[in-house]
C-alpha cells in the first residue's frame, strides 16, 4: 500500500490547473475582443465575434493538438549515398520542463489569483496543452453566445 500524495504535491497540481484555466480563459477573452472589434468595424456585431471565435477556436484546437505530439526518439538523416541513417535524438535527452515565459504568459501571470500562487515556467503545463484548453474554452464561449444569448447569424 502506498502513502497518499503529500499536501504540497496536491497544492502544486491545483496551482498548475488554475494556471492552465486562467491562461485558457485569457486566450478566449482575447479572441472574443478581437472578434468584437472586427464585428464593430465590419458591422456584424456579436455575430462576427461568434464566427471569429469559432474559426480561431478550431485553428487553436489543431495547433494545440499538433504541439502536444511527442518528439520521436530518433533522427533520420540522409547520407551522401542517398541512404537514410537513423540516430538517437539527443534533444529528447534534455530535461523536460525547460520552458521560457512569453510576454503573453507574463501578462496572464498578473491576472488574479495567479500572482498569489505563481509557479515557475518549468512547473506549469506546456503551452501546447494550455492552447488546447484555450481552444476548448473559445469554442465553448462561441457555443454559449449562440445557444444562451441567441447570437444567430
Amino acid at each position: 500500500m502506498s502513502s497518499p500524495p503529500s499536501h504540497s504535491a496536491n497544492a502544486r497540481r491545483a496551482r498548475k490547473a488554475v494556471d492552465a484555466v486562467v491562461y485558457a480563459l485569457a486566450v478566449a477573452a482575447v479572441v472574443f475582443l478581437l472578434g468584437a472589434v472586427l464585428g464593430v468595424l465590419l458591422g456584424g456585431g456579436l455575430v462576427t465575434a461568434k464566427y471569429v471565435m469559432f474559426l480561431l477556436g478550431i485553428l487553436l484546437f489543431g495547433y494545440g493538438t499538433f504541439q502536444l505530439r511527442p518528439d520521436p526518439p530518433w533522427d533520420t538523416t540522409e547520407t551522401d549515398e542517398g541512404e537514410l541513417k537513423v540516430t538517437k535524438n539527443e534533444q529528447n535527452s534534455r530535461v523536460i520542463g525547460e520552458r521560457d515565459e512569453t510576454r503573453f504568459q507574463a501578462a496572464v501571470q498578473r491576472i488574479p489569483p495567479l500572482p498569489w500562487y505563481s509557479l515557475p515556467p518549468n512547473q506549469r503545463f506546456s503551452v501546447g496543452f494550455k492552447l488546447f484548453l484555450a481552444s476548448l474554452a473559445t469554442l465553448a464561449w462561441s457555443f454559449v453566445l449562440e445557444t444562451v444569448f441567441g447570437v444567430m447569424g
